[in-house]
């Protein structure tokens, strides 16, 4: 075992334990498009459909993304082939509609159809009413547009047993279910939220008291008492019962948006099929899903998956992708085809995958490196980091702006109330992203690079959500205090070679593995890594590339960037280097004194 090691960046190293398995190369986002993608039963029978989006509450708060969240997942499901998809949102999705809905979808499923439900939108949580159903009493519900604490408001609402009466319906048909909950039911929060931050946009309301409740619950001597009492189904949920879910900012999209609807659309298309085999077993849906997820929210989002007693996820297969010949048309796609004329169908294929970094120590066996010049080759693609950053000072002035200049990305002063990406406060000079301070102490002159900084870390997360590493950070999700050890855990990465490394919330890049006398490849399944928090305190984004072969380019280029405030040049790096087998993990977690 290694002595821990100095660092001068905001974690230290301590000593690493190397194990990883197998990893995955995972198709892209949207490759159906390019390829004739699509999702099919491995039973042979029909796909189908009822999604669910509420945004427009009449009498509770509003949300921001669950309409787009039931959009992104029926354009989804739609694309793959599936032609029978039925979506209610805002005031379509009144009791009486969903409850007609789901009774035909009940009546149009056959013998081993399978079923996707979702809903987005608020929950809350009321006292069980079957007794004993409940580890603690409480029944999950749903809330549905007019819902209000009134006699008639009080209808408007789906109880979770509801949802079981329906799935056991479909179970009774032949049919398997996935059922996709992007709501929650509980009050907590993985770690606080920095009182200067903008308000942030959660799926709860608080418990209520119902006088009168006029609901007639739908059930019958069939119906399940849990979820564990059925056979055939899988359920996603955005959160555990105790925890609130947020709606989240995905990169290079407006707006906000729910990341378990997000991470399923992304699956459905095709990058949860991590060994390409064209089955996702029910442990690759869940393993993908909940990777994108934990990224996307910075680690305040831990989903919950539970399957069928019945049910193996190992082997069990939630659903196939076949890829179909594409007959393409007209003189582009000829050219783009083969030679002119030649009419030939072609099959089309997902683009390779982008990667991601990680943070790493200075270590002074790798100074000589940082001599080297950069590796050659092709020129770098592009820097997509075109979309502003819109920063706002705490007090609403933008006079602080004027000399603020970037390096890679624009940036646009706005209100604090305007959906900022950063706010700075002019008084303790910390900058604020999304309920959390990045980086502390920063004056104006500094804050091109924390600027630049949020830009690379959104490309960052938009590459990892293509292909996904499965990496977490314990021993929990908080925020971590000075002298806290954080322990980086990879899975699933045996005899593969591993790049890790930080950003921290200045800019600055910091190599973490391989280091010293680090194995390239690693040995086992698991690759751990011990961390000492330190100066200076804010964010700090762990990045893992993995591949099959060592990455010798983008290892060189890590090395001489390390210590240097160069996040924009990581991400040139990486859309340079990366491996078309790349797998990437991109965790944020955030330190103070």
């Amino acid at each position: 075992m290694r002595m821990p090691r100095e660092l001068d960046c905001g974690i230290k190293r301590l000593c690493a334990t190397i194990g990883l398995a197998a990893l995955i190369g995972l198709i892209s986002p949207h490759a159906h498009a390019a390829g004739g993608l699509s999702i099919s039963n491995p039973d042979g029978a029909a796909v189908r459909a009822l999604v669910i989006g509420i945004d427009d509450y009449q009498h509770v708060r509003k949300l921001k993304g669950a309409v787009a969240d039931a959009t992104d997942i029926v354009t989804s499901l739609k694309s793959m082939g599936v032609g029978d998809v039925v979506v209610l949102t805002n005031t379509q999705a009144d009791r009486a509609s969903v409850l007609r809905e789901i009774s035909s979808l009940v009546e149009r499923t056959k013998n081993n159809d399978l079923i996707f439900l979702s809903i987005a939108g608020h929950g809350t949580q009321e006292p069980e009413r079957v007794k004993g159903s409940e580890p603690d009493g409480m029944e999950n519900v749903f809330l549905l547009p007019g819902f209000e604490t009134t006699p008639t408001g009080s209808v408007e609402r789906v109880l979770g047993s509801e949802f079981n009466h329906f799935i056991r319906q479909f179970e009774l048909r032949g049919a398997k279910v996935i059922f996709v909950a992007d709501t929650c039911h509980g009050g907590g929060m993985v770690r606080d939220i920095d009182p200067r931050a903008a308000e942030m946009s959660f799926r709860q309301v608080p418990r209520y008291t119902l006088l009168v409740d006029e609901l007639k619950p739908v059930s019958d001597s069939n119906d399940p008492k849990s979820e564990l009492d059925l056979d055939h189904t899988a359920f996603l949920a955005a959160v555990d019962r105790y925890t609130k879910a947020p709606e989240v900012r995905i990169p290079g999209i407006d707006g906000l948006r729910g990341a378990l609807s997000y991470a399923v659309a992304r699956a459905v298309e095709g990058s949860a099929d991590v060994n390409h085999d064209g089955k996702v077993t029910l442990k690759e849906l869940f393993s993908n899903v909940r990777q994108v997820v934990y990224q996307l929210s910075d680690q305040r989002q831990n989903i919950v998956t539970i399957s069928s007693p019945p049910l193996t996820p190992d082997t069990d297969i939630a659903f196939e992708l076949t890829r179909g010949v594409v007959l393409i048309q007209g003189p582009a796609a000829r050219a783009a085809s083969g030679p002119a004329g030649s009419g030939a169908p072609v099959e089309g294929q997902a683009p390779a995958p982008p990667a991601v970094t990680a943070k790493a120590p200075n270590i002074p066996t790798l100074a000589a490196a940082a001599t080297k010049e950069l590796p050659t080759g092709d020129a770098p693609a592009p820097l997509r980091l075109a979309a502003p950053i819109r920063l706002a000072a705490l007090d609403g002035k933008t006079n602080y702006f004027a000399s603020v200049v970037p390096k890679d990305v624009p940036v646009q002063a706005v209100q604090p109330t305007d959906n900022p990406d950063l706010i700075w406060d002019p008084v303790s000079h910390d900058v604020i992203a999304w309920g959390d301070v990045v980086a502390y102490g920063i004056d104006v002159a500094s804050l091109p690079t924390v600027v630049d900084r949020t830009a690379a870390i959104r490309e960052l997360k938009r590459i990892a959500t293509r292909s996904p590493q499965i990496m977490r950070i314990w021993p929990d999700d908080r925020q971590q205090r000075a002298g806290q050890t954080v322990e980086v855990d990879l899975s699933d990465v045996g005899s593969r070679a591993v790049l890790l490394f930080n950003v921290s919330g200045d800019g600055t890049i910091q190599l973490l593995y391989p280091v010293g006398s680090d194995a390239a490849l690693a040995r086992s399944a698991s690759l751990r890594l011990p961390l000492r928090v330190g100066e200076p305190f804010g964010a700090e984004q762990i990045v893992a590339v993995t591949s099959q072969q060592r990455m010798v380019d983008l290892e060189t280029v890590l090395m001489q960037l390390n210590r240097r405030r160069a996040s924009g040049q990581v991400i040139k790096s990486l859309e340079r280097y990366l491996p078309a087998d790349a797998r990437i993990a991109s965790i944020g977690f955030f330190s103070a004194p």
